[in-house]
C-alpha cells in the first residue's frame, strides 16, 4: 500500500522544499524577514513531532531528491534541509 502512495508521498516533499526554498531567499520586500523565520521555525517544528522513524524516512527521501538533481545550487539546498529542520538522523 505504501507504494501506492509515494507519488503524493513525493510531491509533499517537493513542496515542503519549495516552500522553504521560497521562504529562504525572498527578499524583504516579497515576505517579512521575520514572518519568513517564524514560518520555517513553525514548518520544523511540526515535522519535529513526528516519530523518529518518519523524520528519517523524510530525510531519506530529501537526500534522494538532492542526488536526483542536476541544480547544484537546488542540490546543495536540499541536502542540507534536514540539518537545518532538524530531523533525526539514521
Amino acid at each position: 500500500m505504501i507504494q501506492d502512495r509515494l507519488p503524493l508521498i513525493r510531491g509533499l516533499i517537493e513542496a515542503l522544499i519549495a516552500a522553504f526554498l521560497f521562504l529562504e531567499s525572498a527578499g524583504p520586500n516579497e515576505v517579512d524577514p521575520g514572518s519568513a523565520v517564524r514560518c520555517m521555525e513553525n514548518i520544523s517544528a511540526d515535522l519535529l513531532a513526528v516519530s523518529l522513524a518518519d523524520q528519517i524516512e523524510l530525510r531519506l527521501h530529501l537526500n534522494k531528491i538532492a542526488d536526483e538533481s542536476e541544480d547544484t545550487p537546488y542540490k546543495n539546498f536540499v541536502r542540507a534541509l534536514p540539518d537545518m529542520i532538524g530531523l533525526a538522523s539514521p
